[in-house]
């Protein structure tokens, strides 16, 4: 696919070249959209893929492939995710957000703390990798707590809890966890009354069907290869081409 937009791309600029061969060209293409904040509590902050800097996420913002979100004392932040899943972060948090999912799992690196994560369909799934073990969401609502040690809960549905050392397959109603790096993940165990928790209730997401509708409409925007040139006359003009959907 890519090999197909460069060649279709480096015919355009030859082309352009002939007529004015001073002029550069600029290609931008752009990452592609993880989800849109659709609620917070406090400032959590984002950084962008390759960059130092640190900016406060904003309602209804779009997270890109490879942003990090931090979250602070007493902050928090839910997503929408482009694959069709809820994600909430809890407070004192790192979550690196590496895919938004569709055809493949949505993907979300936890370098620290603790995410919910709720599946809006039957088709959509959600990975959260950490160093720990690897989580992979199959069924509807799951709680993952990264810290000296992984703990997993599954409130609805099915969680697979992968290692190099084994592997555990979890229910609604149970819980595991790997107690340390290099660690089997523990055989699941029935959660108790107070294994549940509710920290995932203090988020109320707003209106989750219309940011949906605005991730499907930015995934399409960014498919677009944009090459920008100057005709002969100097006048500023873009060419745009359409990108293959996997």
């Amino acid at each position: 696919m890519i090999e197909r937009i460069m060649r279709c791309a480096g015919a355009i600029m030859l082309t352009a070249a002939v007529l004015q061969p001073s002029q550069a060209w600029a290609a931008k293409p752009k990452k592609p959209v993880v989800g849109v904040v659709v609620a917070l509590n406090g400032k959590p902050q984002l950084q962008r893929e390759g960059t130092a800097k640190w900016e406060t996420l904003k309602m209804n913002g779009f997270v890109y492939e490879n942003d990090t979100i931090k979250t602070g004392p007493n902050e928090q932040v839910a997503m929408a995710i482009m694959g069709g899943a809820e994600f909430r972060v809890n407070e004192n948090s790192t979550y690196v957000m590496e895919s938004g999912g569709g055809s493949r799992p949505a993907r979300m690196m936890a370098k620290l703390g603790q995410a919910w994560t709720k599946l809006l369909h039957g088709r959509s799934q959600v990975e959260i990798r950490s160093n720990l073990a690897v989580c992979s969401v199959r069924g509807t609502e799951a709680d993952v707590d990264v810290a000296d040690r992984l703990t997993v809960k599954v409130y609805e549905g099915f969680v697979d809890v992968a290692n190099s050392q084994g592997k555990q397959s979890l229910s609604a109603g149970q819980m595991t966890q790997v107690a340390a790096p290099g660690a089997a993940p523990q055989p699941p165990r029935a959660m108790g009354q107070g294994d549940y928790g509710t920290w995932q209730n203090n988020l109320k997401p707003s209106d989750l069907d219309k940011n949906l509708n605005r991730l499907n409409k930015e995934a399409e925007r960014i498919r677009t290869l944009e090459l920008n040139y100057k005709d002969k006359e100097g006048k500023d003009k873009k060419v745009k081409m359409k990108m293959e959907k996997k």
